[in-house]
């Protein structure tokens, strides 16, 4: 009989995790209240219920009666608190503990772990007693809610007149009405990935990422190399740190991804998620290293055991190829027409290609994730061959608004 696995929310991204689980023999149900075009892996999966993720006594109920062997959650970091919740109530294996989510979803906990740790923080500023007359085109801060995701929420500021509205604004992006001030980092942005494996903390994955903003609104992931220029300079000497505050506190399995800035000498974090990354890390450790974050959650989920394998024998950050991801982020605007997608999603460079909207839709917010039009993830010999192939996307790709115009904004 097939092992049967509950995946908590059926966005686009959650289709991955569905895909993993059937790739294994493993049978899925997604639940969340959406419907399916809200909701589109519950197209693609065994089954699936419309119900809340935090209807508990219902849930339980239905794990219960279904005899489901696993729950899991991916992309997005309100599921993960009621993820644990489940887990606790009937029993089955939860990569984190309640505490252990908690602090890795709060910003401004997130940087007290790391200074307890010695590992670098984005400088800030205590939000009771800050002085707004600071601020200037040369001393820019950004204002962020401590408890949300996606680049929603997050201000820059570099007039002090404006300081109000946006902490005002921030602030409505905070379900704890809490926020983090911080110095404006003019310097470089580096993703990672760890994985924990029976409390062996690895780090599988290291990016640099390069980064859209906009003028007022926040910034967002246009691009992401694989592996990253600070990869030696980073393993010599802040990873050490890392692994040893994952090790002090407790972690023991799942998937984490983290971010900084760095000036080429230092590393300054600012931001975790114990939880897939909505980069999709494990689209390129599965093609390197053939490995996969996606099945290894799925198998802990359905047996507590994330592989037979010792990770550390078969992933390493240092990739064998030049890896991109690129985001296709276009403005605000309703989609008329797109032109091109099938030729750039079948380039034989591209891995993996991911439409977020169609035609008829209308293009989210610009700053936060849901500008992003599709991402491609590319596989090349070297940098040049990489950008020669990010220079045909944008040249063959066109999503047109009800003018005619060319919405994408060609940002690399």
């Amino acid at each position: 009989m097939k092992q049967k696995l509950l995946i908590l929310g059926g966005n686009r991204l959650s289709c991955d995790i569905v895909e993993g689980a059937k790739s294994l023999g493993v049978y899925t149900i997604v639940t969340d209240w959406y419907d399916t075009d809200r909701s589109p892996a519950k197209l693609i999966c065994d089954e699936y219920w419309t119900v809340s993720t935090t209807d508990y006594d219902e849930l339980v109920r239905r794990i219960k009666e279904k005899h489901i062997d696993g729950i899991l959650t991916g992309f997005s970091d309100s599921y993960l608190l009621p993820y644990q919740r489940l887990c606790e109530l009937t029993g089955l294996p939860c990569y984190a503990t309640k505490e252990q989510f908690e602090w890795s979803l709060d910003k401004k906990a997130f940087k007290e772990k790391c200074r307890k740790y010695n590992v670098p923080v984005v400088p800030e500023y205590a939000v009771e007693d800050f002085d707004k007359s600071i601020i200037s085109k040369n001393h820019k801060v950004i204002i962020k809610p401590v408890d949300n995701s996606g680049s929603r929420g997050i201000g820059i500021c570099d007039n002090p007149d404006d300081f109000d509205e946006k902490l005002k604004y921030s602030l409505g992006f905070s379900e704890k009405k809490v926020v983090v001030i911080e110095q404006y980092m003019e310097c470089d942005d580096v993703s990672f990935e760890y994985k924990i494996q029976d409390g062996e903390v690895l780090l599988t994955a290291i990016c640099d990422r390069y980064i859209y903003k906009t003028q007022n609104e926040g910034s967002i992931t246009s691009k992401l190399v694989y592996p990253s220029k600070y990869t030696e300079a980073y393993l010599n000497d802040v990873d050490k740190r890392v692994k040893r505050m994952f090790e002090g506190e407790g972690l023991k399995n799942g998937v984490l991804f983290m971010q900084a800035f760095t000036d080429g000498d230092d590393f300054y974090f600012y931001e975790m998620g114990y939880r897939l990354s909505g980069g999709r890390h494990y689209i390129f450790t599965k093609n390197q290293n053939c490995e996969s974050a996606v099945e290894e959650l799925v198998r802990f989920a359905v047996t507590g055991e994330m592989s037979k394998e010792r990770l550390s024998e078969i992933t390493t950050p240092r990739f064998k190829n030049v890896c991109g991801q690129l985001s296709i982020i276009c403005e605000t605007d309703k989609i008329a027409r797109i032109e091109g997608w099938e030729e750039v999603a079948s380039l034989p460079q591209v891995i993996d290609a991911l439409q977020t909207y169609k035609e008829g839709d209308e293009i989210g917010k610009q700053g936060t994730t849901a500008s992003i039009f599709a991402r491609l993830h590319i596989v090349a010999k070297d940098i040049n061959e990489l950008n020669l192939i990010i220079d045909n996307v944008y040249s063959t790709l066109k999503v047109r608004n009800n003018k005619g115009e060319n919405i994408v904004i060609h940002c690399i």
